[in-house]
């Protein structure tokens, strides 16, 4: 593992998790009408979810490099791509009214976090287009190096999620404003662009030797 890519790797990661996102509106309904025992069964799914995503991704995108090292090229620009393009889509984003989104009672919490992040295809495709870009093929062991970005990743996000949602809870209604019109509009733009940026400079930058 590349010491410089993996802590790249993490602080990207930090702020990709710290800028609202696909889940952002999911967490912030959750942690509102949720007790703390649901949230936390609500962020175990969601984990569990992301390390299938991981572990899928891992000898997937793996199998691939072995048989066309050149894919390891058209797969970051494929990634950095979307990242760009779910910045523009978010940045002009119409903001949604506070009961657009619902949390489903008919499966338990655990299985709905589950079900919320593998069944999300912007979650499957923000794996696919971040991990990758910070794994080494000139190192090999491709599967190990993307199963530990991923489970760094996720471990991140479980943290955050958890912190964002119990923030959440013991806020209440005072969360609630971010749910707003206004909140949500300023939310995208900031987002939106971080996502921009975050995609264009993954896309110019230079390995560093490892």
């Amino acid at each position: 593992m590349n010491v410089h890519l993996y802590l790249s790797f993490i602080l990207t990661s930090l702020i990709v998790l710290v800028v609202p996102g696909p889940s952002f509106a999911y967490a912030i309904a959750v942690g509102m009408r949720s007790s703390r025992q649901v949230i936390l069964r609500n962020a175990l799914g969601m984990a569990l979810g992301g390390l299938t995503i991981t572990m899928a991704l891992a000898f997937g995108v793996a199998q691939l490099f072995a048989a066309y090292p050149t894919a390891f090229v058209a797969l970051k620009f494929i990634g950095c791509t979307y990242l760009v393009a779910l910045g523009i889509r978010t940045f002009f984003t119409r903001p949604e009214p506070k009961h657009a989104c619902k949390i489903e009672t008919s499966a338990t919490p655990l299985l709905q976090g589950f079900i919320v992040e593998t069944a999300n295809p912007k979650a499957i495709l923000f794996y696919v287009s971040l991990v990758p870009q910070f794994a080494d093929p000139e190192l090999g062991h491709m599967e190990a190096q993307l199963l530990i970005l991923g489970a760094t990743f996720v471990a991140l996000q479980v943290t955050w999620d958890i912190a964002l949602m119990l923030g959440v809870h013991r806020l209440g209604a005072i969360a609630g404003g971010l749910m707003s019109t206004k909140s949500q509009r300023i939310i995208n733009r900031i987002s939106g662009t971080t996502f921009i940026v975050l995609g264009l400079a993954l896309l110019t930058q230079e390995r560093p030797v490892s």
